[in-house]
């Protein structure tokens, strides 16, 4: 890309959306004028994969790597990594950069992306292809550069980012094998690992983009078929769950030491707050009153009221995207939904519809 002058990414993502959507509909108009073009502007999945999804997929490359960046660095920067783990993360750490600008992930992620293109021709070619895009049994010139080019770009950049995340995920998990400091009282309630739940924040563009492709094909299929509002609702619920567990499955590892940190402090806390008040008692009373000889010549020098303790422990939480923290990701990819069901539903019934979603 900097070889042809296209590193910066908005002129990249302006050529994309140029060559993927433009080019097709200026042969349109050359080999069947209006009524092609026409055809072309009707199809929710042309905007969608040729024009919005490449241009927002690139674009958000460098917020994505921004957000991480910062996760990153805020995990060394604290520290939350002790010491005598700090090599091994480290290590981990260069090794994810590596294989973020290795050949051989870009090379897979071109072949999947040919690969799809490749089953798209024969569907198109078996009669599920749009007007456009084929003429008289055969495709078209749009139809062809739509699949050769269009299609392959918008795999290719959505198997390269869902790459990364693939090896943000592997990273997290290296980083919850090491030693960490975490502290059950800690004020943001997860330990101290509360700031990694607010990465999607970075995948604004990612989720629209995605999400418009899912909502032009949901548009497709309500526009042949009658679709109810119940059903419309849950199609919605499903994608933002898909949506939520796609951001969620990375923290999952981290999720699972605050799990146990937090498992471990209200044992602690439960037997050392007995060993306090107890000894409170026989402070007060100067017995206790239900007995127990071998505490009599035990040691008081390091009891402490845990009650403090005790409450922060329960109150902290594994979940560390938690509702507030992906709402940045869920309200992206609600969007595009809505906007496809508000061509075929009532607006009265929109309403209802995110009601019942906001609830969830």
């Amino acid at each position: 890309m900097a070889r042809v002058g296209l590193k910066r990414p908005g002129r990249r993502a302006f050529v994309f959306a140029l060559l993927c959507w433009a080019l097709p509909l200026l042969c349109l108009l050359a080999t069947r004028g209006a009524n092609g073009a026409a055809l072309f502007f009707q199809d929710w999945g042309a905007w969608a994969k040729f024009l919005i999804a490449p241009a927002l997929l690139t674009l958000s490359e460098k917020p994505i790597a921004f957000a991480i960046d910062e996760c990153v660095a805020l995990l060394f920067r604290i520290p939350l990594i002790a010491s005598q783990s700090m090599t091994d993360a480290r290590t981990a750490l260069a090794k994810a950069r590596d294989r973020t600008a290795a050949s051989l992930p870009e090379l897979t992620c071109l072949a999947l992306a040919v690969g799809a293109s490749v089953i798209n021709v024969g569907r198109f070619l078996h009669g599920e292809a749009p007007g456009w895009a084929v003429y008289e049994g055969g495709l078209t010139l749009a139809g062809l550069w739509g699949l050769i080019f269009g299609n392959s770009l918008f795999w290719f950049l959505l198997t390269r980012l869902m790459w990364r995340h693939l090896l943000w995920w592997r990273f997290l998990g290296h980083i919850a094998r090491c030693r960490l400091r975490l502290a059950v009282t800690h004020p943001d309630g997860h330990g101290g690992l509360g700031f990694l739940g607010f990465y999607p924040a970075g995948y604004g563009l990612f989720t629209v983009a995605v999400s418009c492709v899912f909502a032009a094909g949901i548009g497709h299929v309500m526009q042949r078929q009658t679709v109810t509002p119940g059903l419309f609702t849950s199609v919605c619920a499903a994608w933002l769950a898909v949506v939520a567990i796609y951001f969620a499955l990375p923290l999952v590892p981290l999720a699972r030491q605050v799990s146990r940190l937090k498992r471990d402090a209200i044992l602690l806390s439960l037997t050392k707050g007995l060993d306090f008040e107890r000894w409170n008692e026989r402070k007060t009373l100067g017995k206790n009153v239900v007995e127990d000889h071998a505490e009599m010549n035990s040691d008081t020098s390091e009891v402490h009221d845990l009650k403090l303790l005790y409450r922060a422990s329960l109150k902290t939480s594994a979940l560390l995207l938690n509702k507030g923290s992906v709402l940045a990701a869920l309200v992206p990819a609600l969007v595009p939904l809505l906007l496809a069901g508000a061509s075929f539903l009532p607006y009265a019934e929109l309403g209802k519809i995110v009601k019942r979603l906001l609830f969830l």
